[in-house]
C-alpha cells in the first residue's frame, strides 16, 4: 500500500528526517509555519453559525402559538426547547427573551425569510412541491383568487399554495415574514417591499337605495360632501374623487372592505369601493352606484421583499397572471 503523500504529511516526514546543519534547520522552520499555516485554514474555514435543525426550530417557532405548541410539534420537552433557543440567542440575537417569553426579533424574521428561500431552493433541485404563501386583502382573496384558483395551481405546478386573507393589507404580514408575495393596491409604504403595477381596479361610490333616496336632492345637487361617509382606508375622496377629508362628513373609518359594505348596506352613509367587491350587491338591488359621482381607479399589483431574489420566477409567474384578471 502506498504512502499517502499530502503537503502536511510530506513537511512532518521532512521534520523528522531532517540534520542539525544550518541549511535543514531553516528548512524545518519553513515546514513549521507549513504546518501552522495549513492547520490555520483547516480551523478557520467558513462555517455555519446555526445547524439546518436550529434553523427549522427558528422557523417553527415563529409560527407556533406557545412554546408549548412548538415543543410537542418537535415532539420534545418544553425546557429542552427552551435551553435550544437560549443556546440559538448566544450565538446570534434572532430570539430574545421578554418578561419571561421567548419571542422572535427582526433579526430572526430576516433568518426565516433566508431559510425559506432556502428549502425551496433545495425542493427544486429535488424537483419536489414547495410552498408558496400568497396574501392579499379578504375581498380580493374571496372574490377573485378563490374563484380562480384553479387558474393559480395551473401556473404553479408541484407546489402547495397557502392563501392568506388580512383586514388590512399585506405589506405587514410581509415584513414579519409571515407571507412570500403579497397582491395588493397602490404601492407600498415599507422601502423594503418591491411592487410591480398591473391591474385597473374600478373604484364607485355606492350607498343603499333608501340613502339615495332620502338625500337625492343633495346628491344631484353635487353636495355629497355634506353626506354621512364612510370611509375605507386606502380609498381616500382626495386621491379617487379630488375631495379632501375636511370637506367630508365622515361617521366611521374601516380598515377592511366588508365592513365599510356592511355599514353602507344598513343604510348609514355612501363609500368608496373596489366595483369588484360590491357587483354582487348591486346586482341584488342591496346597494347602488351614485352615478353623478365620477367613477376612479386605483391599480392593483404584486408586492414581495427586495431581499427576497429567490422569488423572481414566481414574482414573474403571478404578475403574468394578474395582467389576465379583470375586475
Amino acid at each position: 500500500m502506498l504512502p499517502i503523500r499530502t503537503p502536511l504529511s510530506q513537511a512532518l516526514r521532512r521534520i523528522l528526517q531532517a540534520d542539525k546543519d544550518f541549511q535543514n534547520l531553516q528548512t524545518i522552520k519553513f515546514d513549521f509555519a507549513l504546518v501552522t499555516n495549513l492547520n490555520s485554514v483547516f480551523m478557520n474555514a467558513q462555517r455555519f453559525p446555526f445547524s439546518s435543525e436550529q434553523c427549522e426550530l427558528i422557523l417553527a417557532f415563529e409560527a407556533a402559538p406557545t412554546l408549548s405548541a412548538l415543543a410537542q410539534h418537535f415532539g420534545r420537552d418544553i425546557s429542552v426547547v427552551s435551553r435550544s433557543l437560549a443556546k440559538i440567542a448566544e450565538k446570534l440575537s434572532v430570539v430574545e427573551k421578554k418578561s419571561g417569553r421567548w419571542i422572535l426579533t427582526d433579526m430572526g424574521r430576516k433568518l426565516n425569510n433566508h431559510t425559506r428561500d432556502s428549502m425551496q431552493f433545495q425542493h427544486s433541485l429535488a424537483q419536489k412541491q414547495t410552498l408558496l404563501r400568497i396574501g392579499t386583502n379578504r375581498e380580493f382573496a374571496a372574490r377573485i383568487v378563490g374563484p380562480r384558483l384553479k387558474e393559480l395551481l395551473q401556473i404553479f405546478p408541484q407546489t402547495i399554495l397557502n392563501i392568506h386573507s388580512f383586514e388590512s393589507g399585506t405589506e405587514t404580514p410581509l415584513l414579519e415574514g409571515l407571507i412570500d408575495i403579497g397582491l395588493d393596491c397602490e404601492r407600498p409604504f415599507a422601502p423594503e417591499i418591491a411592487y410591480k403595477l398591473f391591474l385597473d381596479e374600478k373604484i364607485v361610490a355606492v350607498s343603499h337605495p333608501r340613502f339615495f333616496k332620502k338625500y337625492q336632492p343633495l346628491i344631484q345637487g353635487g353636495e355629497l360632501g355634506k353626506l354621512p361617509h364612510l370611509l375605507c382606508d386606502r380609498l381616500f375622496p382626495d386621491r379617487i374623487l379630488e375631495l379632501s377629508e375636511n370637506q367630508m362628513e365622515i361617521i366611521a373609518r374601516f380598515n377592511d372592505i366588508a365592513t365599510a359594505r356592511s355599514a353602507c348596506i344598513a343604510g348609514l352613509g355612501w363609500a368608496l369601493l373596489p366595483l369588484y367587491a360590491v357587483q354582487t350587491e348591486i346586482d341584488n338591488g342591496e346597494l347602488q352606484i351614485i352615478e353623478t359621482i365620477r367613477r376612479g381607479t386605483s391599480k392593483y399589483g404584486v408586492w414581495w421583499l427586495r431581499g427576497r431574489v429567490n422569488l423572481k420566477p414566481q414574482v414573474e409567474r403571478l404578475s403574468n397572471w394578474l395582467k389576465t384578471v379583470e375586475i
